[in-house]
């Protein structure tokens, strides 16, 4: 394949200053702090590096409400857990390698949003933000999920710029704010933006598989709430509501979703289950109850879907079963819980790996001598978006990577590089 030894040469070259440049990346906080975001100082590097080799022109830095229309979208959702999210001053980065006109166009894309870290410390590195090397990973909050997925992206362009590649199509690498917490509206923003790309590589860590289903999903809350005082006077006490709840959660988990019948080629992919994940009522500690009965209390858990199963289903499925073992219950003889969701429906996705994206994928792994898995995801992300507000066909393949959201969160950095190699060469192989 032409260019494919001067792909490898150039990342050679360019090895420790693309790690550098990451570890820059991660230490740079950007946390997914709802209803805000910290996203703009990692938007801003980005930014700063592109410019060095792409022409203002190129560089589409742009906060989600300068897209006309795009709260009128049907699929702009702009709430989560009753609040109204806040997108002033966190733009999403597109940047663009102009084709000569008459190919295929690409993206490549991520998000620039991490989780907040809670814990002070960490293991191998005590700094959370470190972006530290050992053993040949390299560790930080938001390394796998999912900084150096993007990265990797904007990586592929330069490498693309610097060897003087001539393509026909367009390819674009973007940033974008608020995936995590069920957001998505940064990258609905720029398909609506940008409608007309051909094909997407969404670079969320898949250990270099080709990802070409993700599951679906939203976060619920059960809440409950008591007539009284409250205090020692109180005559229902909802704590032992919440009890009876999180048993009938585990049943629903139990009897649903250990049953689910997979595709037979996912098996041990997609083994999806009911989390509950926040108990809360009366407080924190003593120091905020001091013995203090409480009125009110709640349940916050994920539910997932798998691709056909419908929302209005799921849902009245699920709040049948509840209702139906509650009511028969002596503390809930005076009102059920109410069940709603705090997120948006995060729809799942299947790739059509029929599509010539698909084509030049498979071809890329081929001539880089890697192994081409067609793999499943038992969580959600913004893959559904795509499709569902452009013409753009998407797959995720992200580098290899592990504790997401938790302790030590890595990515192994070979399969950084690869991942930049398959990006090259797809977008050679497809926008030529």
């Amino acid at each position: 394949m032409e260019h494919l030894d001067e792909i490898k040469r150039w990342l050679e070259a360019h090895r420790d200053e693309l790690l550098l440049q990451l570890s820059e990346l991660i230490r740079i906080r950007t946390d997914n702090t709802p209803p805000t975001g910290r996203e703009k100082p990692g938007q801003e590097y980005l930014y700063r590096l592109m410019s060095t080799f792409i022409p203002d022109s190129d560089l589409d830095l742009f906060e989600i409400d300068d897209v006309r229309g795009i709260r009128e979208h049907p699929l702009f959702y702009s709430e989560i857990d009753g609040i109204e999210r806040d997108y002033r001053d966190r733009p999403n980065l597109v940047a663009r390698l102009s084709g000569t006109g008459g190919g295929k166009s690409l993206v490549f894309s991520g998000h620039m949003d991490a989780v907040p870290v809670m814990e002070d410390r960490w293991d191998v590195f005590p700094d959370p933000y470190s972006g530290g090397v050992k053993n040949g990973k390299m560790y930080g909050r938001g390394v796998a999920d999912m900084k150096a997925g993007t990265f990797c992206g904007f990586a592929a362009l330069q490498c693309l710029k610097e060897l003087g590649v001539s393509l026909k199509g367009d390819v674009y690498a973007e940033s974008v704010v608020d995936e995590e917490y069920g957001g998505v509206n940064g990258t609905i923003a720029c398909r609506v933006r940008y409608p007309d790309i051909d094909f997407a590589i969404l670079a969320e860590p898949s250990a270099l598989a080709a990802i070409i289903e993700t599951a679906g999903g939203t976060i619920w809350k059960a809440s409950v709430e008591e007539r009284g005082p409250g205090g020692y006077s109180q005559k229902t006490n909802p704590i032992y509501k919440l009890g009876h709840i999180i048993h009938f959660l585990r049943r629903y988990d139990l009897e649903v979703y250990t049953k689910l019948e997979y595709p037979r080629e996912y098996k041990g992919q997609m083994d999806l289950q009911l989390l509950p994940f926040l108990v809360h009522a009366g407080g924190r500690n003593y120091l905020e109850n001091a013995s203090y009965v409480p009125k009110s209390g709640c349940i916050y858990f994920y539910l997932p879907v798998l691709v056909g199963m419908k929302e209005h289903d799921v849902r009245k499925h699920f709040t049948d079963f509840m209702n139906h073992h509650l009511k028969e219950l002596e503390d809930f003889r005076d009102g059920l819980p109410v069940f709603e969701t705090v997120l948006r429906w995060l729809r799942p996705h299947k790739t059509d790996v029929n599509h010539p994206g698909m084509e030049a994928v498979r071809e890329s792994y081929r001539v880089l001598g890697l192994r081409y898995e067609e793999k499943a995801f038992s969580l959600p992300c913004d893959a559904f978006s795509f499709r569902e507000t452009s013409k753009t066909e998407v797959v995720v393949i992200g580098p290899r990577g592990g504790n997401y959201h938790g302790i030590d969160e890595f990515i192994e950095i070979e399969s950084f590089f690869d991942v930049i190699k398959l990006m090259a060469t797809t977008a050679i192989l497809y926008c030529s």
